[in-house]
């Protein structure tokens, strides 16, 4: 690999232990997959912040990171953790807050902004064709589908590497020649949110390269959120290339497939929707943007309360603190479970439901494999009526 003079200079330690030992990291995953050189990035997103997830390693490396002098060289926002922040919550488990508000403390004390939410393209959208390093499965897929950037999947460390030194490795989705679609994908009639998170999931398990999707309507920017963090959750895609959505110029096209689908290929996706137990009703997987959450509001407040015995969970960016609080109080007083910086994925749940209904195909994937929970999908407005009363 060509290095330039600074990069030799960080990697002998003349820009400090930390600095060295993240290019170090940088460097040897670069060779591995072939890349040529180092390239400079705009944002970095750091995944893996749960100490759900990292335990007592990830905090003591992120400790010493930042007491040998750790510092974020680019614009850094980092992943949601395990405890809600407004240390409100009775459903999201806080028998760690210790521990994973030391993590905060290191990740501040490098220069980290505390967005502490998934959808880092909230505090900053990207442009097109800027490079980025992002962990977190659906924010990449959003920077490289919507925005038109161009970030690898990359793990919580490689991220965390990239944000300390300002560089990332050339090669996978920032070369052009690789964000090539293959597969052209045609929707019948793919209408509500179920539907968009089963097509994902769809797409996760059965199509292996680039897919290019037409829709015979434009799906709007929520349904785009499902569909993608989905596709990420059940595969290992990083583009997916949507007709009149992802920016000309940021992919090519190469189709040798065309696939059409409609929903009734999708319903062996949808799993348990029915179930007269406890149910827990789970929206905001990706976090809910502004709109998408005064949507939520709207449909709460026909109703006089959640049902006994169920709950209403539901996840939002740190940064709504600041004036969304009116919004929240009212579902607050509705019995919602509103929890910032936080999500079920990566954080425990303090009691056990019979069924968790929720809106998001990732959402399903991992509260299933990860957290064995018996897990349905339905659009929002189903959620909500399922678990509130009048």
């Amino acid at each position: 690999m060509h290095l330039t003079r600074r990069q030799e200079r960080i990697l002998r330690g003349e820009y400090g232990w930390s600095m060295a030992k993240a290019l170090e990291i940088i460097v040897r995953v670069g060779e591995s997959l072939g890349a040529e050189k180092l390239i400079e990035i705009k944002h970095a997103h750091v995944s893996g912040i749960s100490y759900l997830n990292i335990g007592e390693p990830g905090l003591k490396l992120l400790e010493e990171l930042a007491e040998r002098g750790g510092r974020a060289s680019v614009y850094t926002t980092v992943n949601p953790s395990c405890i809600d922040l407004s240390g409100s919550s009775i459903i999201i488990d806080h028998s760690v807050a210790r521990q994973q508000l030391l993590i905060h403390k290191a990740l501040e004390r490098m220069g980290f902004n505390p967005t502490y939410t998934c959808i880092p393209y909230l505090h900053r959208p990207p442009a097109p064709g800027e490079h980025l390093a992002w962990g977190e499965s659906n924010a990449v897929v959003m920077a490289n589908s919507f925005y038109g950037a161009r970030t690898n999947r990359e793990g919580g460390p490689l991220a965390l590497a990239a944000a300390l030194t300002g560089y990332t490795y050339y090669a996978g989705l920032h070369i052009m020649e690789n964000r090539v679609a293959r597969y052209r994908i045609v929707i019948e009639d793919i209408l509500s949110e179920r539907d968009y998170s089963s097509l994902g999931l769809w797409i996760g398990e059965n199509i292996d390269d680039i897919p290019l999707i037409s829709f015979k309507q434009r799906p709007d920017y929520g349904m785009l959120k499902l569909l993608f963090a989905s596709a990420a959750a059940s595969g290992s895609h990083a583009l997916i290339i949507v007709d009149n959505v992802t920016p000309k110029g940021s992919y090519r096209l190469d189709i040798v497939e065309r696939i059409s689908i409609d929903g009734r290929e999708l319903e062996k996706y949808h799993g348990d929707v029915e179930y007269n137990g406890s149910i827990l009703g789970y929206v905001g997987c990706p976090h809910l943007h502004p709109h998408e959450f005064r949507n939520l509001v709207r449909l709460v407040m026909k109703y006089s309360r959640v049902r006994r015995g169920c709950g209403l969970l539901v996840s939002i960016p740190y940064k709504y603190r600041d004036y969304l609080t009116g919004e929240v109080s009212m579902l607050r007083l509705k019995g919602v479970d509103v929890v910032f910086g936080t999500c079920p994925i990566v954080s425990r749940l303090t009691r056990r439901f019979d069924l968790v209904l929720t809106n998001s195909g990732k959402a399903k994937f991992y509260l299933s494999k990860l957290h064995g929970l018996r897990v349905g999908l339905a659009d929002t407005d189903v959620i909500v009526r399922s678990v509130m009363e009048m």
